[in-house]
């Protein structure tokens, strides 16, 4: 569950919201003059986050070595290609 807390709250609380985010799962949102600024969240989940960035990252890079040499135009084609293909599949849903 997702909780707004101000930065002044935080401080004073800073334990029992670790405690929240590691023992239960609660997600808090860290607000600075009303504005969202931070996250405490479970390790998890930035655990999962940081496991997806590297996904995309070497796939990104995957994709650059395996069109190398290729023109532009090339290139612009085969991702116009996967955002139609992606938005059919997503349409299916």
């Amino acid at each position: 569950m997702e909780k707004i807390v101000t930065v002044e709250d935080a401080r004073k609380k800073l334990g029992d919201l670790v405690d929240g985010a590691r023992l239960r799962g609660d997600q808090y949102i860290i607000s600075k003059k009303g504005k969202p600024a931070a996250a405490i969240v479970p390790i998890e989940i930035v655990e999962k986050h940081e496991e997806s960035k590297k996904a995309l990252l070497k796939l990104i890079e995957d994709v650059h070595e395996d069109n190398k040499g290729k023109r532009s135009e090339e290139i612009e084609g085969l991702i116009d290609e996967a955002v139609k293909w992606a938005r059919r599949k997503h349409k299916a849903r």
